[in-house]
């Protein structure tokens, strides 16, 4: 078995190391070495999920279009590189040349005007430096005459380089060597390209650091740092709420300690002591909602590890999708332990099923919306759509690694599982009929989630501008430090709101727990249809891709948040029950 791990795990990880940590030396040309341009995709600028193949529209296209190979999360992430007929030799500058002539047909004449009108794109790769450019241009007539589409016939390659290596490239589309086609009639066109070589002392080494320049413009390093200070008030507020709390407990159980009877009648909590440890309703999926939490949890603290080790960077096309999922199956280790060693506390029968359970809690939903998804990808040819060969591979690391890790996790969940230890004796718990709007199951989530999106809601504007837009993301220490904060916001938040709760005698605070600290996601998801509606995204199909995609990681959120909500006011009830003396 473990033969079987070894070689499917081997050809994953060389993959994902030499996609994300590609040497210097892999990048060193002569003068009149043949560097291929690939074209990849093309697309209308607004809707970042809809992407075509690039030969999808009627470009100059070679015999024979030979497909580079990509790695597994560069075909999840939607590229489809192909080979080209363009010629940029190391260091040869190239005058006007002629790429194709080009006999348009009436249909393909339309297809362009239909592109342009939606301001589609180009993105193309020289020597793993992406290049983008528009197709073509919209007038817009004054005089109400109706618009005028012209399709750019040239392009201009500017590329730098720093003595034997590529540095940087530019592809400029003259707006003045265009072809008017506004009347959708067939004709020919003469499609050309230019070459030009500078020189530039930018070593090899930093020529991704252009891409990082908008994002690291004076305005939006504000925004970050305000983000950080407000987290960090929030904290603070939050923190200080929590400690006068546990003093609070500590007076009240002195007080209890020293006899004062009459003042002791006033502190509620102590009353639910013998039902504040009763099991939860639901034992299952509340097991497997903690396994399938922290197996969340540790994801994203190793994608962070990755990223601060150098192995994930914005610019490496194709390692985040590669690391998601070669690094969910090896962590469906957590979720078998932690769900079969929760589950197991209470009752020994029917772990199998919650261990299944907390494998599929996630994953159930996300491959359903995936699939729905992937149809109508494939429905309409986008480059979205996974070929039949990459759901194979996915499939099989999650057969060969998710499945035998969970199980195996089971296994030691059930091996070093201890018994629920309870500071008293546990009965039914009494219902409470009346409550404020606050201690009540809405109430808590709208507060503990509102509290929780405080923290997050200027990162989370810059994160979806990288996501749904073309902003990169560079600065994952701001990310990492406004997601401890949401960490430790749901958490304090979590057990100042249990204190309230059993002070007024409601022990049901299992469940509640896990719904508080989760109802951030809903916070997030709202927040995402506001996005949209602010953006310039638009269509059936961008709309599906992306709220499917957002309602995938809001569950996360849920999962993740709810699991560290439930775990701090867990922590916080055992320390404050064990000082009330039994009755």
């Amino acid at each position: 078995m473990m033969g079987i791990f070894a070689l499917l795990l081997t050809p994953l990880i060389i993959e994902f190391l030499s996609s994300t940590m590609a040497s210097p030396l892999d990048h060193t040309y002569n003068v009149g070495d043949d560097v291929p341009l690939y074209v990849n995709r093309v697309g209308p600028l607004n809707n970042p999920s809809e992407t075509y193949q690039y030969y999808e529209m009627p470009f100059c296209i070679p015999d024979k279009v030979l497909e580079k190979k990509q790695s597994l999360g560069e075909v999840l992430n939607g590229d489809r590189l192909s080979s080209s007929l363009y010629e940029l030799k190391f260091k040869l500058d190239k005058p006007e040349t002629v790429l194709c002539q080009k006999k348009l047909s009436q249909s393909e004449i339309a297809r362009f005007k239909h592109a342009i009108e939606r301001e589609y794109y180009f993105q193309m790769y020289y020597d793993d430096l992406p290049v983008w450019g528009f197709i073509g241009k919209v007038e817009r007539d004054s005089a109400g005459m109706g618009p005028s589409y012209y399709l750019f016939k040239n392009i201009q390659f500017n590329i730098l380089h720093n003595n034997n290596q590529i540095i940087e490239i530019h592809a400029f589309c003259d707006p003045n060597i265009s072809e008017d086609i506004t009347n959708d009639v067939a004709m020919e066109i003469k499609f050309t390209y230019s070459v030009s070589w500078k020189e530039t002392s930018t070593p090899f080494k930093s020529r991704m650091n252009r891409y990082s320049e908008a994002s690291l413009l004076p305005a939006l390093r504000k925004i970050h740092w305000f983000s950080f200070s407000n987290s960090l008030v929030i904290i603070l507020l939050t923190g200080y709420i929590s400690f006068l709390i546990m003093k609070k407990v500590k007076n009240d159980s002195r007080r209890h300690s020293g006899g004062e009877e009459e003042e002791d009648k006033e502190v509620g909590w102590r009353n639910t002591h013998r039902d504040v440890f009763a099991c939860p309703s639901k034992k299952t999926l509340f097991s497997a909602v903690l396994g399938t939490g922290s197996q969340l949890l540790i994801l994203v603290v190793v994608l962070f590890a990755l990223s601060f080790m150098g192995i994930l960077y914005p610019y490496s096309r194709g390692s985040l999708p590669t690391s998601l999922v070669l690094v969910f199956a090896l962590t469906s280790l957590v979720a078998g332990y932690i769900s079969a060693s929760f589950y197991c506390q209470f009752v020994e029968t029917g772990l199998v099923r919650c261990v299944l359970l907390a494998g599929m809690l996630f994953l159930g939903p996300v491959l359903f919306i995936i699939f729905i998804l992937n149809l109508v990808a494939a429905y309409i040819g986008a480059t979205a759509a996974l070929p039949f060969r990459t759901i194979v591979v996915v499939t099989l690391v999650h057969t060969l690694l998710g499945i035998p890790f969970l199980a195996v996790g089971g296994l030691l969940g059930y091996s070093f599982r201890s018994a629920f230890v309870a500071p008293y004796p546990k009965k039914s718990q009494k219902e409470v009929l009346s409550l404020p709007w606050y201690l009540r199951t809405p109430g808590q989530m709208f507060i503990g989630g509102l509290l929780a999106f405080s923290v997050i809601i200027s990162e989370l504007h810059q994160l979806y501008a990288s996501i749904w837009g073309y902003k990169i993301y560079t600065v994952p220490i701001i990310l990492f430090i406004t997601f401890i904060s949401l960490i430790m916001v749901t958490a304090i938040s979590s057990v100042s709101l249990t204190y309230f709760q059993l002070k007024v005698e409601d022990s049901k605070w299992w469940w509640r727990s896990v719904l508080r600290g989760g109802s951030v996601a809903i916070f997030m998801f709202l927040y995402s249809i506001y996005f949209y509606a602010k953006s310039n995204m638009n269509g059936s199909f961008q709309a599906a891709f992306y709220f499917g995609y957002n309602a995938c990681l809001c569950f996360a959120f849920f999962l993740m948040l709810g699991t560290v909500s439930f775990y701090a006011s867990l922590m916080f009830v055992r320390r404050m029950y064990p000082a009330v003396k039994s009755e």
